[in-house]
């Protein structure tokens, strides 16, 4: 069992904010919540602009966008497979590291 669920997802794409937003909203089947936050029925999650931010930068600690994720009270396992899926779902398209305490569960 994991202690700590919380995930966060550094992303390098060349989509803009918004698009991308709606593409996860649509994904995780979400509801907007403040300007860049979405709830859906297993997690809550932010999404935003990185801050240090440095175009093709092969660092992805300089990429540009990051999410947080946070379990909404569902078992674990459900959890875990849904962030992989989720995973697997940015991949197609983007640039994905993710920082968990449980990323070996996720391959």
């Amino acid at each position: 069992m994991t202690e700590n669920l919380y995930c966060k997802i550094f992303i390098d794409t060349i989509s803009e904010y918004d698009d991308f937003f709606e593409n996860i909203r649509n994904f995780v089947s979400g509801q907007k919540i403040a300007l860049s936050g979405i709830v859906s029925e297993w997690c809550d999650m932010d999404i935003r602009k990185n801050k240090e931010y440095i175009p093709e930068n092969p660092d992805f600690l300089y990429w540009k966008f990051i999410i947080d994720i946070e379990n909404k009270n569902v078992p674990e396992n459900i959890y875990i497979n849904n962030i992989r899926q989720f995973i697997y779902f940015l991949k197609k398209n983007n640039s994905v590291v993710c920082a968990c305490d449980f990323e070996e569960r996720l391959i």
